[in-house]
């Protein structure tokens, strides 16, 4: 377990799955801040290694014999504070309810040392067969249940209207 102000803030919200994060120069902008990219990059990795660490390398291989890809609808970010050089930072993610086909994970980054906010994401993800969304597998949400603690909710596909009246 990590051990800093940053990591009991997001076990304290609920969070369990908390990792650490490598970032490059690369990651900072021209002002010294932390790139709005180099955050959307963080997510995904965050997402990807929650996935390998711990749902396990049989998901992937089940991915590629079924041929199914997890497709990321949508992904939602609100940046809430600066990140600098020289600070360390903590990834930490959640799935939050499963809406028909849909899987809704939320993320958060924060500054390790303080806890301080630094962005939050949404992400709805869906599974696709041959460009056709199917149903998640029981299996891969109770591997999910047994990580999290707890069982993900699972409801009916809300009816959404978008755009314009």
């Amino acid at each position: 377990m990590i051990d800093s102000s940053g990591a009991a803030e997001l076990l304290d919200q609920g969070y369990r799955v908390v990792e650490r994060v490598a970032t490059v120069d690369a990651d900072f902008d021209v002002q010294g801040h932390l790139n709005n990219a180099a955050v959307a990059r963080i997510f995904n990795d965050n997402r990807v290694h929650y996935v390998r660490g711990r749902i396990g390398p049989q998901w992937g291989e089940h991915l590629r014999s079924e041929r199914l890809v997890v497709a990321a609808r949508e992904v939602h970010l609100l940046y809430e504070s600066e990140g600098f050089p020289g600070e360390s930072f903590l990834a930490a993610m959640r799935y939050v309810v499963r809406e028909g086909k849909a899987a809704v994970l939320e993320q958060r980054l924060v500054e390790a040392d303080t806890g301080r906010a630094i962005a939050r994401g949404w992400v709805v993800q869906l599974l696709v067969r041959d460009g056709t969304v199917i149903d998640w597998p029981d299996s891969y949400f109770e591997r999910v249940a047994a990580i999290e603690g707890r069982t993900i909710e699972q409801r009916p596909r809300p009816q959404r209207t978008w755009g314009p009246a």
